[in-house]
């Protein structure tokens, strides 16, 4: 896969006062994003989450290392190709939604102002505030400001977006649009970075991951830090058996050439077989059902690949 962004063996140490010691805020990590796919920046608050995406945005400098993008060293111009949705939104109270969105787009657009204000049209429809587009910021509620966030971090047409806590905040219809407005991205083949510590959304959105803890990469699905496999591949769907032993199971799957299970998990008469998808898991319910065995459970547990998740953690929740 294209790396699209890269952070290189980065160390970034504050110095707040004189007579304070110096704080590592992360320490040699490395960090890749591959084209087209959605990696979950993940982490507890002082993990070092919002350090690295500034250092991505170039409002702060590493101590040591570098930041990559398309495999040259990261550059003004490199960072025109970035959106970036912030967890707290805020926007001049005195402007329009449409002069927000015209001032924004003037700093990446040399195009003339009428087809600069065809785009925050077109942009201002999709997001479904067209009839807010003479309304100031003051006067918008939390997902009208939400909406306009989007608007503007997605007007410019990133090659990258960084979505910085995008959920925070919003009632569930919001959260709902929200995670449409990200899978549609997907679709599109947009890079998006998804900044977190909701592991729902992270097991539902991403296709890669990445956990920091206290300013260190502890796991890794893009360079094998912690982990082998991309979240994708975790099992996710499962099949729990009743009379079935592995080894017949086993013998099933070579006859039939049935996909393999990730995970196999026997407790006593039940065995419990893991998958990454639904086709996968679904394949093998016939095959069951035909050599007389009861099928106790199937179907998507998020909380399995949530729990698998959380092992790195755990030093966090036995403090």
């Amino acid at each position: 896969m294209t790396i699209l962004l890269e952070v290189k063996n980065a160390t970034k140490v504050f110095k707040p006062e004189v007579f304070e010691a110096p704080f590592v805020s992360l320490d040699n990590i490395s960090l890749q994003f591959h084209k087209g796919q959605c990696t979950g920046l993940v982490g507890h608050n002082g993990a070092g989450k919002t350090t690295a995406i500034r250092m991505i945005l170039g409002l702060i400098s590493p101590t040591k290392g570098e930041v990559f993008f398309r495999g040259e060293p990261m550059s003004k111009k490199s960072r025109a190709s970035i959106g970036y949705l912030a967890e707290s939104v805020k926007f001049p109270t005195g402007l329009t939604c449409e002069e927000i969105l015209m001032t924004h787009l003037a700093l990446f657009k040399s195009a003339s102002s009428s087809a600069r204000r065809a785009l925050v049209l077109e942009k201002l429809d999709q997001v479904g505030l067209t009839a807010a587009k003479s309304r100031k910021a003051k006067s918008m509620s939390k997902g009208m400001q939400q909406r306009l966030a989007w608007a503007q971090a997605t007007i410019h047409e990133p090659e990258l977006l960084i979505l910085d806590e995008p959920f925070s905040g919003l009632d569930p219809l919001g959260r709902m649009t929200m995670k449409n407005w990200i899978l549609s991205e997907k679709k599109r083949g947009l890079t998006i970075i998804l900044c977190t510590h909701e592991l729902p959304q992270i097991t539902s959105l991403c296709d890669q991951i990445q956990i920091l803890r206290k300013g260190q990469l502890v796991y890794s699905s893009t360079n094998d830090v912690g982990a082998k496999s991309a979240i994708r591949d975790l099992p996710r769907y499962f099949v729990d058996i009743s009379g079935a032993a592995l080894k017949d199971l086993e013998q099933m799957q070579k006859l039939k050439q049935l996909p393999r299970w990730k995970t196999a998990h026997q407790d006593g008469f039940l065995m419990s077989l893991g998958f990454s998808d639904y086709p996968s898991a679904s394949s093998w319910l016939y095959p069951i059902c035909s050599k007389g065995w009861v099928i106790v459970r199937f179907g998507d547990d998020n909380s399995a690949t949530e729990e698998q998740l959380l092992v790195h953690f755990r030093e966090e929740f036995t403090q």
